[in-house]
């Protein structure tokens, strides 16, 4: 069951980002004042972020994503962050989650999604996972966060 995040889920989240053991701590971080921003500040109109839990219960959190529109674009739109519960990993929670947020950004007359991650090889899965559902690298820009860390750029017209 895909639905918005509540103010319970926050600590799941963060568990599950430590978790997956592949984002540091300063990523942790940022990626839970995002969460904050979405939980705080109503009227803000940056981040929707989702998440998917059991249906029989709710409090379990299975993954979630953050998406938000591009800022100075129309129509185009940053996938920030998707993390799946180790525990449940490689049985389509990942997909389940990107094929909600296409529907629901198509529904919002969205036509693009861009996608910034590592290029380090440690992201090789997700960069795999990304290709998998049909995102296309569109940018590669070696030593790009520190040396021998660059930036990768996938993309999907929808």
């Amino acid at each position: 069951m895909i639905r918005n995040l509540t103010d319970t889920d926050r600590e799941k989240i963060k568990d599950i980002l430590i978790d997956t053991d592949n984002f540091n701590e300063e990523e942790i971080k940022i990626a839970l004042e995002l969460i904050d921003v979405y939980l705080n500040e109503k009227d803000q109109k940056d981040y929707e972020i989702f998440v998917d839990s059991e249906e029989e219960n709710g409090n379990e959190i299975k993954g979630y994503v953050c998406i938000g529109p591009r800022p100075l674009t129309e129509g185009t739109y940053d996938l920030y962050w998707i993390a799946v519960n180790p525990k449940v990993q490689s049985k389509g929670i990942g997909s389940g989650l990107i094929k909600h947020i296409e529907d629901h950004i198509r529904s919002k007359n969205g036509r693009l999604i861009l996608i910034e991650t590592s290029g380090k090889d440690s992201y090789e899965k997700e960069r795999k996972f990304y290709e998998k559902n049909n995102y296309q690298e569109l940018v590669n820009i070696r030593d790009f966060y520190r040396s021998g860390d660059g930036l990768v750029i996938y993309g999907k017209y929808l």
